[in-house]
């Protein structure tokens, strides 16, 4: 069995849930999806965790809308829904896909403000 350590909600959604979200969602529906965040959420704020940087102004839904400009939803869900043809399935994995680029960008951001401290 592998034993995974994350620090954050991204670590997390990339590792576990993306491995087998059928386990942690119920099914491997986007639509299962924020639920399950908003409970990671609810209980990050009662620990009293830091801020996981997957929310907030620099976090992975202002990304997304700011480099892929998706038509305006009402849910976050919906955009990745639209992108694949309303293929529940297809959406989840293209919000990995693009968490993990979300991910990978955020962690170069921070190499370079280190860099140049």
């Amino acid at each position: 069995m592998k034993t995974y350590q994350y620090n954050n909600l991204t670590e997390l959604l990339l590792t576990l849930i993306r491995e087998r979200p059928g386990m942690y969602l119920g099914l491997a529906k986007i639509s299962k999806l924020p639920n399950f965040i908003l409970g990671y959420q609810f209980c990050s704020n009662i620990s009293q965790n830091e801020i996981d940087f997957y929310f907030g102004e620099k976090g992975f839904i202002e990304w997304y809308t700011s480099r892929y400009n998706p038509a305006q939803t009402s849910f976050w869900q919906d955009y990745f829904l639209a992108e694949t043809g309303n293929d529940e399935h297809k959406a989840l994995t293209l919000y990995f896909t693009r968490l993990e680029e979300y991910h990978n960008w955020y962690m170069s951001q921070l190499r370079e403000q280190t860099e140049t401290k």
